[in-house]
Parts: structure tokens; sequence; C-alpha cells
């Protein structure tokens, strides 16, 4: 298992689109870091006080950052069957349930890891403007935005990971992933305005602990395991009645 862990690491970071995408989500962050600076969590939300300000408005105002992860996400996973790496992998010996588990832990550690690059790309532009400040406090707020943004991104970065292991085509799964991801970010936002039934979204629940004062909830959580353990199953389903060719 370990092997084949580094196998997908490796094959994962010689993907030049991965950095690529990598690049310009820093960018995006760079760039749009300016505008947390009046409006940290939106219209109501007021100015930024702190850096730690900006590092909470910047991943709770990721929703749309999700979009072109996921399907970047689709993109290079959908290759990996285009190009029959997974079918050799299989053939080569090695599980159909190791190559499931190690593709999923890769992936969603790889795209959580970028979808963080973009508060961290706002936090390094306003640095100079507000400094660090209490340090404990940022590391506090910092720790808070790996965690919630691994258990309720994931969520969201599943749905490429399914589509891909459902259609084993990457134009299917990658427009799949853009229409899904795309209609729940405006439900989100519709939804919150309209006040319509919005608490089983993972996107609101990131946003819901990133404004409130402790780590989770018994609701985050409930919406995390729920929507991860319903996504790993089915996806599995799939995976293991594939026929590869």
């Amino acid at each position: 298992m370990n092997n084949l862990l580094k196998m997908e690491r490796y094959q994962l970071v010689r993907n030049r689109f991965y950095w690529y995408a990598m690049v310009v989500i820093f960018l995006l962050g760079f760039i749009t870091a300016e505008t947390y600076v009046s409006e940290v969590l939106g219209p109501g939300g007021g100015a930024a006080g702190s850096l730690t300000d900006i590092l909470d408005g910047m991943v709770y105002d990721s929703t749309f950052l999700l979009i072109i992860i996921s399907c970047v996400l689709a993109f290079i996973l959908g290759q990996e069957f285009s190009g029959r790496t997974i079918n050799l992998e299989v053939c080569s010996g090695h599980s159909r349930l190791r190559v499931f588990t190690s593709k999923v832990i890769v992936y969603l550690a790889a795209f959580n890891a970028m979808a963080l690059v973009y508060p961290i790309a706002g936090c390094i532009r306003e640095l100079g403007r507000f400094g660090i400040g209490d340090f404990e406090v940022f590391l506090y707020h910092l720790g808070k935005a790996v965690i919630c943004s691994f258990l309720m991104n994931s969520v969201v970065l599943l749905i490429p990971v399914l589509c891909c292991f459902c259609f084993r085509n990457t134009a299917k799964a990658t427009a799949l992933t853009a229409i899904i991801t795309f209609t729940s970010s405006l439900y989100l936002g519709y939804g919150m305005m309209l006040h319509l039934p919005v608490v089983f979204l993972p996107t609101y629940q990131i946003r819901k602990l990133m404004v409130q004062s402790g780590l989770f909830s018994g609701e985050s959580m409930v919406v995390a395991v729920v929507w991860s353990v319903l996504f790993v199953l089915i996806t599995w389903k799939c995976f293991r009645r594939a026929e590869l060719k």
C-alpha cells in the first residue's frame, strides 16, 4: 500500500497541469486579497482588522474556487482512465481496493492543499498591511482553516472522484462535475438570500464554521460524515463492478 501511495504521489507531482492550476489559484488569491480588506465576509461582514480576518474571509468565500479545483481534479483523474493508467495498475497485481484507496487519499490531500493556497496567497499579499498580529491567534485560525477545509472541501472534491470512477471518461466527468458544483454554488448563494434550506451543503457548513468561535459543531460533522461515506460507497461500488478494458 505504501509503495502504491508513493507511486500515486509521484504521478500527480509530475503532472504539469496540476502545477499550472496551483499557480493560477495562487495568483487569484494574491490579486483578489485586496477586496477582502473592506468587506471581509461579504457586504455585511465589515472591514478586516487583522491578517486573521483576511484568512477567515478568504476561506469563507472560497465556494467559487471549488468549482475550478473540482474540474481540475476531474480532468487529471479522468486522464488516468483515458490513458489506461488505472487499468495497468490493476493488471500489474494491485487490488482494486488498494488502487481506489490510494487514489482517494492522494487526490483529496493534493487538492485540499490547492484550495488552501488561495487564502495563504491572500495573507502573503496583506502581510505588509496588517502584520502577523497575535501569532498564536493566527496559528489557531490557520489550523482551524486547514481542518475545516479538509472536512468540508473533501465532500465537494469527492464529486469529481465519483464522476471519474463512474464514467471513466475525462470529458464526461469534467462536464458533469462543472454542472453539479456550479449548480450547488448557485443554490447556496440564492438559498442563503431567500432563506431556503442550505444546512445540508458542506459549502454552507464551512462558512458557518469560519464565523463561529469553536472548532467543530455536531451539525457540520454529521454533514461531512454522511456525504463522505455516501460518496465513497457509491464510488467504490461503481469501480468494483466496472469493466476495465
